[in-house]
């Protein structure tokens, strides 16, 4: 370990140009073991390793001080307590721990180091830590650098993500679908036959089988829409196409290959942490499933068996399956049972509604592509929107019915959605009253609050040209207002950001108003892949009747 050390210092005192071989120490900082780190979820836990190391060749060295400005807020001190003799050879080692919550916490190290480069601009976002050490003959410093990227798992919410590929060809694509409209919006798209789609809510990512005809394999999905393979599976029957899948409220993957997708029915349990099948075999059901969820409230996986035109319940804990509920979705046009209705994907949300998706496959008078809600009680379906054709049966659904153990989010939007969205903004103003924007005036109205979002950074109504503080004021008060808006009505944590925003709008400099521009701008933008909870309605987007009303509030601009 000794010589290890003495290697990483060396190394060190290249890179910083011999800054640290002053005289009597040479100094190294390290993060998580390393001198760039790359964080792409969070929280992430760092250790930050100090050490100082006596190079006199003869005789011992005191190190007098040890400071880290930027950590030093958050409880850094080098121990042991300084001053301190270090023999020849010796050295002073001192760790802290932390944690980096949020791709925020990068924002705001970023904004606070000396570094003038950081954080950087989006997506991404960086900070430099700097430690210094002095003695009585010198001093010198060694820095690490901390890049960030956003977070890279799913948000837990209410959105239903879709996965379709075209009659087992080696593509794959994930959307989300929305509820409302079944209209589908694009995330990702992977060169393998992927099935069983399924959230893991214990880690934020979409699973899937690759079915791949020389080996099944397990496959991870980020919210970037990178595909990752875990690793093979052996046990999984390589005959099978492993159609249907669901994640249980334990974390563990249930998946399903039945009637027309294996010669025998089959199943496995995964255990997502290890990549690794719990449990395979043949499955004690005959049930025709293409695919399957689990409901958060019994924690039951339900389906639609094509083979009895019922809906199915399974326990996972003890195996059996029953079908219950009258034969169903009716047809449309006659009201009788469409008995060709082929359900190819299936969901449920937090509150246990289950939602089932699917085409009659004659594709004549019944039903097709059609999204519905289902009454488990009952078995009663009801249509709630009407989207993109599914024939084949290889698509699925994949949601979050289960609390999450990812830090959550709030849901966001960015300035876009507010300035086309005027019940949005009217709700916004009707929870919190009016919003002060400092020199750019007092919003008291929806008008003035479209006014604000419309306003142009670089020209005034009457196309005066602005000065670039006026400029920065402009765009530091849309964001101001999307943020406030978002803090209204979605939770979002936005007061800090909010007033340092003010605080620099007021009296800041150039480089502090663009600071923190791009501070809040992130924090608008870091929630707006979450769905908007089911309970609001921000309306229509209406861009131009939005635009024909805005008015500039009263400001100094």
């Amino acid at each position: 370990m000794h010589q290890s050390w003495r290697a990483a210092i060396a190394a060190a005192t290249v890179m910083v140009g011999g800054a640290a071989q002053a005289h009597d120490f040479v100094v190294l900082k390290l993060v998580n073991g390393r001198q760039t780190l790359d964080v792409t979820s969070y929280p992430t836990t760092v250790v930050v390793t100090t050490v100082a190391l006596n190079s006199h060749p003869t005789l011992p060295s005191t190190l007098l001080t040890a400071t880290d400005p930027l950590l030093a807020p958050y409880g850094w001190t080098f121990t042991p307590p300084l001053p301190q003799s270090v023999p020849v050879d010796g050295n002073l080692i001192s760790y802290f721990n932390g944690t980096i919550s949020s791709f925020e916490d990068c924002i705001t190290l970023g904004n606070a180091d000396d570094d003038p480069t950081t954080p950087g601009p989006l997506p991404n976002a960086s900070f430099t830590n700097t430690f210094a050490a002095s003695w009585d003959s010198g001093t010198a410093q060694s820095s690490v650098r901390v890049n960030c990227m956003p977070d890279n798992r799913f948000t837990c919410d209410d959105t239903l993500y879709y996965s379709d590929s075209g009659l087992g060809l080696p593509n794959t694509r994930l959307s989300e679908m929305d509820p409302a409209t079944a209209a589908l919006t694009p995330l990702a798209n992977a060169s393998m036959f992927y099935g069983a789609t399924a959230f893991n809510h214990l880690d934020g990512y979409i699973y899937a089988i690759d079915n791949a005809l020389l080996g099944k394999s397990l496959v991870r999905i980020d919210a970037n829409g990178v595909v990752t393979t875990v690793g093979p599976l052996p046990e999984l029957n390589i005959l099978s196409t492993y159609r249907a899948g669901t994640v249980l409220q334990d974390g563990t993957y249930l998946v399903y290959a039945g009637p027309g997708s294996s010669l025998i029915p089959t199943y496995a349990r995964i255990n997502l942490s290890t990549g690794t099948v719990i449990s395979s075999g043949p499955a004690p059901s005959l049930a025709v499933l293409l695919d399957f969820a689990v409901n958060p409230i019994d924690n039951l996986v339900y389906g639609y068996n094509d083979t009895t035109h019922r809906l199915t319940r399974f326990d996972p804990a003890t195996g059996n399956t029953t079908d219950f509920g009258p034969i169903g979705p009716p047809d449309g046009l006659t009201g009788l049972p469409a008995l060709y209705f082929t359900a190819t994907a299936a969901a449920f949300d937090a509150a246990g509604t289950f939602y089932v998706y699917g085409s009659d496959l004659t594709g004549l008078v019944h039903p097709v592509n059609t999204l519905y809600t289902v009454n488990l009680t009952t078995g009663a379906f009801t249509v709630a929107a009407k989207g993109a054709v599914s024939l084949n049966g290889n698509e699925n659904f994949a949601s979050c019915p289960f609390p999450s153990s990812v830090q959550a989010k709030n849901t966001t939007r960015n300035e876009g959605y507010f300035k086309t969205h005027e019940e949005a903004l009217s709700a916004c103003l009707a929870t919190g009253g009016d919003i002060d924007l400092g020199k750019v005036g007092v919003v008291r109205s929806m008008e003035e609050a479209m006014g604000v979002l419309w306003l142009s950074p670089a020209a005034t109504q009457r196309r005066v040209p602005r000065t670039e503080e006026q400029s920065l004021l402009v765009k530091l008060a849309r964001q101001s207002l999307t943020a406030t808006c978002n803090e209204r009505l979605f939770g979002a944590a936005m007061t800090t950001g909010i007033a340092r925003a003010r605080s620099a709008m007021d009296s800041g400099t150039r480089e502090d108003m663009e600071a923190q521009l791009n501070a809040l701008r992130a924090l608008n933008d870091q929630g707006a892949r979450r769905a908007l909870p089911m309970s609001f309605n921000g309306g229509p987007a209406s861009a131009s009747h939005a635009l024909s009303i805005a008015v500039e509030p009263k400001g100094s601009l």
